[in-house]
């Protein structure tokens, strides 16, 4: 039921912000004098259909305990734990570009060609906003709205919100995990990077399971989306930096560092992944 009321609840929000939108001429962004207002925008967005929905829940289902239901526990040794989540995920960089590339080269065949075609069109397009919204807009608003703003609603939606109740229904913090992994990577909408985000959603998944804090997760989850504002911020036409492009690292790069990833999680985080089981 709870579960049921999350989803409702933020599928109508939503519709409305849509219609929102749409109806202040804010769907768009396309040009440069508006850009500031659009990520202004989307990040307002995001803190209605992803951060409103889950405080919603748990003030409606678990008023009195709805601190320690969310994970809000912001302790000193909760911060240890978040810059060593922080670690795991840029260890796992190499795993995710090759994921990446790997993704990215899936093709459809037959009659899904036109579907893959028009899938990739709206991608690059998609993608081609993203990048001048980040070079034109100020570094300290793209961090705010695109990094910050993100992480901490989409952390509170997917894993405070999905992957508890999920938790809770199939009583397997894995199956939770994994879950939720594939709902967050289908729900940003893009089928040729699905693996690395379904990925990178475990790893939040079992940061927020094993470090026993919304921080944890949102921290490590905000460093990933800074990275891409940092990148695209240098990458001026004299550059030469290209954050678009594959690092393109030898696998034994990528194998070592996913044996450190994995050592250093286990190190940190199993004890926590231990008793929440």
């Amino acid at each position: 039921m709870q579960l049921l009321v999350l989803a409702m609840l933020s599928l109508v929000l939503m519709v409305l912000a849509t219609v929102a939108g749409v109806a202040l001429g804010l769907a768009g962004g396309s040009e440069a004098g508006s850009r500031g207002v659009f990520i202004l925008w989307n990040a307002f967005t995001q803190i209605v259909v992803f951060g409103l929905p889950p405080v919603a829940v748990a003030l409606m289902y678990r008023r009195g305990e709805e601190r320690e239901w969310l994970r809000l526990d912001f302790s000193g040794r909760r911060w240890l734990l978040a810059l060593s989540g922080v670690v795991v995920l840029m260890l796992l960089v190499p795993l995710t570009d090759w994921l990446a590339v790997w993704n990215d080269g899936w093709h459809f065949s037959g009659a899904w060609e036109n579907v893959e075609r028009e899938m990739r069109r709206i991608g690059e397009e998609s993608q081609a906003l993203v990048a001048s919204i980040l070079r034109e807009c100020h570094p300290l608003l793209s961090l705010l709205c695109v990094a910050l703003v993100p992480a901490l609603c989409e952390e509170l939606f997917f894993r405070a919100g999905i992957q508890n109740l999920l938790q809770r229904w199939f009583k397997n913090v894995h199956v939770a995990v994994w879950v939720t992994a594939a709902v967050f990577s289908l729900v940003h909408g893009e089928v040729f990077a699905f693996l690395p985000r379904f990925l990178l959603g475990g790893l939040l998944g079992y940061l927020y399971v094993g470090g026993g804090s919304l921080i944890v997760n949102v921290l490590a989850h905000f460093f990933n989306n800074a990275m891409v504002v940092f990148f695209f911020w240098l990458a001026t036409p004299d550059s030469g930096i290209d954050p678009t492009a594959p690092l393109a690292l030898d696998w034994t790069v990528s194998l070592a560092c996913s044996a450190a990833a994995v050592l250093l999680f286990w190190v940190t985080f199993g004890k926590g992944l231990k008793t929440s089981r």
